[in-house]
């Protein structure tokens, strides 16, 4: 080794240059990001299992003087004792009022008869038209069951109730996200995503179980409390196990089986039909997550933060080994002889006090505050757009089923676009576009004639396409633009205070009682909102990942971005 190569190899290492020399995305990266998406399967389920489980029905009133043993929904008799609304093009029966029946007959025939005669006691005369009552119990369309019928959770001063589930789940985000990132920042991201899954998979099938609606809501609330890591953690663990090249097609597997995970929600929900089934059958598998404190790979990163380097040179030589690489002399040496991660280890009190005051300076360089603000404003417009349009689509006409599986299949092709468009237009043009897209779609949906169906339909999609692909960028965005030791830390800041949006979303339907296209409205101008912020980002297109505040603090200079 010549002399300048010598002291090339005694610098500090750049990891970025060595993961990039283990290949972009090898066998290695491949089988860890596998092991890392069956995780991320589960944050789709937890997140979103309360659309099925708290979801909307069809009921009627109970007419408990007609009914037959074997009820119907809409017995021939039914107009004469229920009034009718018009819902659309068609006409429904009342939830919750019916006809006053004339002399009180339904006491005298309930005092007479156990049985009663439906030809005599269900005529039109018998009912007073004039008259409606509110009722107190009800007949359900079909096998279905979620808390609604469980409970009895009708009528609308009673939508709250369910409306209240989505919000009290994303609280439980909101509160549990900067926990995960601090925990995950201590324990290592392995730990993290291990124990998120594990403890909400408890607080589902204990949920399960629920037997009140108070009871219900508690483990609503813990379920993600305990789980919200989950997503971030694995998250991080995979963009930290590749080099610059790799990140966006890194993104795009991890959101990819995001998807997968809504699907199969969907799927298995249609199949059962029954809410304690549906949460048992996609909480139980949860606890093969288990297996992952022994399958997945630590971030390399943060061990090289927390001083761990021999744990960091195995991991990165295996790496070489498993994809065929052979590193160069001067890389090994690095790893070897890194001067940095030997200052690291020889004063572990100096890098736990550099760790504490680079958390403070977050707050205090402006350039940094600034970036986190405006990162945690497009955050917040995102979810609330992108949670917005899925609790949405099961209100959408037809098949509420269909209609989720549909929303979220149009995930995969917008993930496409999201890869290619990252590294041609950059992440900050990607993010700004995408989120106009969503914007302009939205409104134009708001503003539609609902005798356009298909074209509502479409614009829906397409605004669902446009959201999902700033979803995917801002994830990525987001790791790049700040440091190492605090990156899960400020993802996971990001992402609660995005959570807030989330936390309104399952309160949206609730404003079609004053404006049927309000909703679309909010979510179009939250969106444009957002993509007009995206321009004050600085691009991180091919830049190195940060580990300092410093190197943080100087991205986009010099580039005029």
């Amino acid at each position: 080794m010549s002399s300048k190569e010598a002291h090339e190899a005694r610098e500090p290492m750049d990891l970025d240059e060595i993961l990039d020399e283990l290949g972009h995305f090898g066998k290695f990266q491949s089988i860890s990001f596998l092991v890392i998406s069956f995780p991320i399967i589960f944050s789709a389920i937890f997140a979103l299992s309360y659309i099925f489980t708290a979801g909307g029905l069809n009921y009627r009133c109970r007419i408990q003087e007609c009914e037959e043993p074997e009820t119907s929904f809409q017995p021939g008799w039914l107009s004469y004792a229920v009034p009718f609304q018009q819902k659309g093009s068609a006409k429904v029966p009342s939830r919750c009022l019916r006809y006053g029946h004339v002399n009180n007959i339904s006491q005298q025939l309930g005092s007479n008869s156990s049985t009663p005669d439906h030809n005599t006691t269900c005529s039109t005369e018998l009912f007073n038209r004039s008259s409606t009552v509110r009722c107190d119990r009800w007949v359900y369309e079909g096998a279905r069951s979620t808390i609604l019928r469980e409970w009895d959770i009708t009528c609308e001063d009673n939508q709250w109730a369910l409306t209240m589930v989505g919000t009290v789940n994303n609280v439980g985000q909101f509160i549990g996200m900067p926990i995960a990132g601090v925990v995950s920042d201590r324990i290592g991201r392995k730990k993290a995503l291990v124990l998120a899954v594990l403890l909400s998979a408890v607080m589902g099938i204990a949920r399960s179980l629920a037997w009140s609606y108070m009871s219900f809501l508690t483990f609503e609330f813990l379920d993600p409390l305990c789980g919200s890591g989950l997503y971030t953690a694995g998250f991080v663990l995979g963009m930290e196990l590749v080099g610059p090249q790799g990140r966006v097609f890194a993104g795009s597997i991890i959101s990819v089986f995001y998807t997968i995970g809504e699907v199969i929600l969907g799927v298995v929900s249609l199949w059962l039909q029954k809410w304690r089934l549906i949460l048992r059958a996609l909480y139980f598998p949860a606890f093969l997550c288990i297996a992952h404190y022994w399958l997945a790979t630590e971030s390399v990163r943060w061990l090289l933060t927390k001083g761990r380097l021999e744990e960091a040179r195995d991991i990165i030589l295996k790496a070489a080994t498993t994809n065929g690489i052979e590193l160069s002399q001067q890389s090994l040496s690095k790893i070897e002889f890194s001067a940095e991660i030997r200052d690291k280890i020889g004063n572990p009190q100096k890098d736990k006090n550099s760790r504490n005051g680079s958390l403070m300076r977050i707050f205090q360089s402006k350039i940094l505050l600034r970036r986190l603000l405006s990162s945690a404003f497009c955050w917040f417009s995102i979810t609330f757009v992108f949670f917005g349009l899925s609790l949405n689509s099961v209100l959408v006409g037809g098949n509420q089923f269909t209609n989720f599986i549909l929303v979220a299949l149009i995930e995969l092709p917008a993930y496409v676009v999201f890869y290619f468009a990252m590294d041609r237009l950059g992440r900050k043009c990607t993010l700004c576009l995408s989120l106009i897209l969503s914007g302009v779609s939205c409104i134009s949906f708001a503003f539609l004639p609902t005798e356009l169906g298909l074209v509502q339909l479409l614009l829906f999609m397409l605004g669902k396409f446009g959201i999902t692909i700033s979803f995917a960028v801002v994830f990525v965005f987001t790791a790049e633009l700040f440091p190492t030791e605090l990156r899960h830390s400020t993802l996971a800041c990001c992402s609660m205070l995005g959570r807030i949006g989330s936390v309104i979303a399952p309160q949206t339907p609730l404003l079609e009682g004053y404006l049927e296209s309000l909703p679309l409205l909010l979510f179009g101008s939250m969106a444009m909102l957002g993509g007009l912020l995206a321009l004050s980002f600085p691009e991180t297109l091919n830049v190195k990942l940060p580990d300092t505040i410093e190197e943080a603090e100087n991205i986009g200079k010099g580039r005029g971005n």
